[in-house]
């Protein structure tokens, strides 16, 4: 049988996919474990949130109800509370009370109001307690501040807003251009964090009175619907619509940040594992992204620009002198992913893993950079676990080792992640 070397090339790719697919895989034993599932709602889930040191979860949604599902003796959740509003539930915030006799809950409404409730220890008495600061679009996302007794707010209507909780007085409010998507707070800093339809995720400072901007960070390509802190190493994560997840270390002060791609669908949801020192991300593709964050990475690069490949010099299509002093047709314009080279498609195609740089799956590369990449330098950094179904939401109990998820099919569940720390 004869092949030529074109075809060899082709058959190895194929190869080099496959077995770039299945590093990326969970291994059998390190996957989440189903301990209950919660069924029967009939409009999707916005939101959920396990309480503390109880077997029992909140759930906010569009069928204008929040409910407390309460673990029975025959191990099925019940609800205990159904609160009806008068605007679907999206968004959803709860701590518990200092005495410990009760628990705080903040509803944020299609409305735009945000409500705050008590919740009684027992679990049986849910009672409205004031109306806090409201916008006049869709609430989005709404975070307690203990330390300082504030709440932030992002909504539709394109603000920013934080509140005192004791006092109820709204302490500011910064205007977008863009629908506010997702909040997320550093307190040594006092720097509110919000992510916007176009991308941006804005640094604002805020004090009792008064804010300043800090900065604008830019590293995603469209919305940004997920946001998450760590705060002992003060890192900023973020993801949405562009597939990808962006690390920002805000400690450091440098502007560092880098790239973890993986994800075959639009990033939904991310929460960050101080047990397992990991991320945890979810996205439209069903799988449950595993990032380990104490390796060495690498910060991604920036893209070159350019008139022409430029490692063989072949023009691209708008490059019309280019052509002409050539005599030859333009090419399309490629980069590889590990250089940030302008290339042009024969000399980048080769493709292979990169996870010091965030690249699980393999990407195109030049052929110099792909023949300098070691099988240790393929080594994975995360792996993935098809979770069935489509998470939309998820909340992890720190303490309790414990992730409650809702998904698209409008089912709630809750998951035992000690199989993750083996």
């Amino acid at each position: 049988v004869t092949i030529s070397i074109f075809e060899l090339n082709e058959l190895l790719l194929n190869l080099l996919h496959i077995s770039n697919k299945r590093m990326a895989k969970a291994p059998p034993t390190k996957r989440p474990e189903l301990l209950s599932r919660i069924e029967g709602n009939t409009e999707p889930i916005n939101y959920v949130l396990g309480i503390v040191g109880e077997d029992a979860v909140i759930s906010a949604s569009d069928d204008k109800t929040l409910k407390v599902w309460v673990k029975r003796e025959n191990d099925q959740y019940w609800p205990s509370i159904i609160q009806s509003f008068e605007a679907s539930c999206s968004a959803l915030a709860y701590e518990p009370e200092e005495d410990g006799d009760g628990h705080r809950v903040f509803v944020g409404l299609g409305s735009g109001q945000i409500q705050e409730y008590r919740l009684s220890k027992d679990l049986n008495k849910f009672e409205r307690r004031r109306l806090l600061q409201s916008h006049s679009g869709r609430i989005t996302a709404i975070k307690l501040i203990s330390a300082h007794d504030w709440i932030i707010s992002s909504s539709r209507d394109k603000r920013f807003q934080w509140s005192c909780t004791k006092t109820n007085r709204n302490l500011g409010t910064h205007e977008f251009v863009a629908w506010c998507l997702a909040v997320e707070y550093d307190e040594v800093n006092k720097y509110a964090f919000v992510a916007d339809y176009s991308g941006n995720i804005t640094v604002l400072k805020l004090d009792e009175s008064n804010f300043h901007k800090v900065t604008t960070l830019k590293g995603h390509t469209n919305s940004v619907w997920a946001l998450c802190f760590d705060p002992e190493r003060r890192i900023l994560f973020s993801g949405g619509v562009d597939r990808t997840i962006v690390v920002w270390d805000i400690g450091s002060h440098q502007g560092t940040a880098y790239e973890l791609n993986g994800h075959l669908g639009k990033i939904r949801s991310l929460a960050y594992s101080t047990m397992m020192r990991k991320l945890l991300s979810t996205a439209e593709d069903g799988q449950l992204g595993v990032w380990s964050l104490d390796e060495e990475r690498e910060e991604t690069v920036e893209w070159a620009g350019s008139d022409k490949c430029e490692k063989c010099g072949v023009p691209f299509f708008w490059n019309v002198r280019g052509m002409w002093n050539n005599k030859t047709v333009g090419v399309r314009q490629h980069h590889c992913r590990k250089c940030g080279r302008a290339i042009c498609g024969r000399c980048s195609d080769q493709e292979s893993s990169f996870p010091r740089m965030g690249f699980e799956r393999p990407v195109r590369m030049c052929q110099d950079c792909h023949s300098s990449i070691t099988t240790d330098d393929r080594t994975p950094m995360a792996f993935f676990v098809d979770m069935k179904s489509h998470i939309t939401t998820m909340n992890i109990l720190q303490g309790q080792g414990l992730m409650i998820t809702a998904s698209k099919d409008k089912t709630i569940r809750i998951w035992n992640l000690s199989p993750l720390m083996l």
